[in-house]
């Protein structure tokens, strides 16, 4: 195990010497072949071969320097970087930004919860990195939960860590890079993607977003949810939201009375300590959470749009601008966490202010908040996938093959057209790894029927030999 260090250097360095993105310590805690990815996999409950693994992956243990939330400097955040070894052209890089947490070591730096998703990126040709924000992981203080900027700075400064250990190891670039997160990740993918827009153009371009699930509309459309006075499904939330930004501007309340009813303004606080888990605040949470707020002050807030509280959430809204590179909204309308309103919404807003490549996709009519995850994320990285500039060849000699083409994408008739040249193995999977079709193919315009009933997302692989196309196709 390889582990650097730099305590002594930092004891000996000015405090105007650090800089965002600045490593602190760099600890090389793991080495994954491809079998070891395939059992991670495995072990989050994904079908074995339902990605493709190419590279072994180096994981980086990090801590780094980045700014407070209110742009400070001289604070730090952890996270994980994973690097794909042994590739024989320039890589993509891509950041992975993770839900809702509230126990510190439930992170990414203790690998815990989805850090697996760093290995099995890697090992398909990214450089991935997975910030653990600020206060969580080994970061000091409390995490300012919901915060667009300090979401954003964490995120861009654990990238240029990223790109440093790239540059120390000999592993290229080729310039794109892709964002995606899920749930406060969504959040937070999105508002990353237009700070690095409008702030960071100069560093680094977005190739494309595509957050899931992600409360945009903090001020409107998920306020509207939470604050309703009917039961919400993670009543803890709310709680959360109102100390994380207590503790970033310091003018919703002078006191937990001033707030919270009784019981609530002395139980509630002391469970957000970073020790105890989102169950137990839940458990002491009433199941409506307007029920713990004093009345006197939800009146002022809702007959002030500028109090305090409605402008915090305000400035943390994240759909208000023009994304340049194409953003991709995935959502699924029975969510009970959070509103696939608010997908709709920013897509509609950031069309009417002239956007061209903002696209809201429904992953599912039925699936909850959890499980709509796993499909958003398979079918993001499946768009990545497709707009990525791939090596031609792999450590395993699995070319990538350019002169088949499937279409079409968007699949009304119930058939597929392939334009082939020579035999190819043809496969058709559900977002599961189920197998549902396989053809040998030897017309140059084959049309395939798709099996009957077939509706929704999956993969097409089409294989030679050791070269493959992998290609996800929409079934209406």
């Amino acid at each position: 195990m390889k582990t650097l260090f730099l305590s002594f250097v930092i004891a000996a360095m000015p405090v105007w010497a650090f800089a965002q993105g600045t490593i602190v310590e760099d600890t090389l805690i793991l080495h994954l072949t491809t079998a070891d990815i395939d059992v991670l996999l495995s072990e989050a409950g994904l079908p074995s071969g339902i990605l493709t693994l190419d590279y072994e992956v180096d994981v980086h243990r990090i801590v780094y320097e980045t700014l407070s939330p209110n742009g400070n400097t001289g604070t730090t955040a952890s996270g994980l970087v994973f690097i794909p070894t042994n590739v024989p052209c320039p890589l993509p890089l891509i950041s992975y930004l993770h839900g809702t947490k509230v126990v510190k070591e439930e992170t990414f730096y203790y690998l815990r919860d989805e850090w697996f998703l760093g290995a099995v990126m890697a090992s398909s040709g990214y450089v991935m990195s997975m910030p653990d924000y600020l206060g969580l992981g080994m970061s000091p203080g409390f995490h300012p939960y919901q915060h667009n900027r300090s979401q954003a700075t964490a995120t861009i400064d654990l990238l240029r860590v990223a790109k440093t250990i790239c540059a120390d190891t000999d592993v290229d670039l080729n310039g794109q890079l892709f964002l995606t997160g899920y749930s406060q990740g969504g959040h937070a993918c999105l508002g990353t993607h237009q700070i690095i827009q409008e702030e960071y153009a100069n560093e680094f371009t977005v190739t494309a977003s595509a957050p899931g699930s992600g409360p945009y509309n903090l001020s409107g459309n998920q306020f509207d949810m939470v604050a309703a006075m009917e039961p919400y499904a993670v009543p803890g939330y709310l709680p959360y939201l109102i100390l994380s930004y207590q503790s970033v501007y310091g003018d919703w309340y002078t006191n937990y009375s001033d707030i919270f009813t009784p019981p609530y303004d002395q139980t509630l606080p002391p469970l957000f300590d970073g020790t105890h888990s989102f169950g137990e605040i839940n458990e002491a949470m009433n199941d409506t959470p307007r029920l713990v707020i004093v009345p006197e002050y939800a009146d002022a807030f809702f007959g002030d749009p500028n109090h305090p509280a409605m402008v915090a959430l305000r400035e943390n809204d994240v759909y208000d601008w023009v994304p340049e590179a194409p953003v991709l909204l995935n959502y699924c309308s029975s969510d009970q966490e959070v509103t696939y309103l608010n997908a709709l919404f920013t897509e509609q807003w950031m069309n009417d202010l002239g956007a061209t490549n903002v696209t809201s996709i429904e992953r599912s009519s039925t699936l909850s908040h959890y499980e709509c995850a796993q499909p958003t994320l398979l079918f993001s990285k499946g768009w990545f996938d497709s707009l990525v500039e791939w090596c031609p060849a792999g450590v395993n000699d699995r070319e990538v093959m350019t002169d088949v083409n499937v279409q079409p994408n968007l699949v009304q008739d119930g058939f597929i057209r392939l334009t082939n040249s020579y035999p190819v193995e043809l496969t058709l999977t559900d977002l599961s790894g189920r197998q549902l079709l396989q053809r040998s193919v030897r017309d140059s315009n084959a049309a395939i029927p798709l099996p009957e009933g077939a509706s929704g997302m999956y993969f097409v692989t089409v294989r030679s030999g050791n070269a493959q196309r992998v290609q996800r196709i929409v079934v209406l």
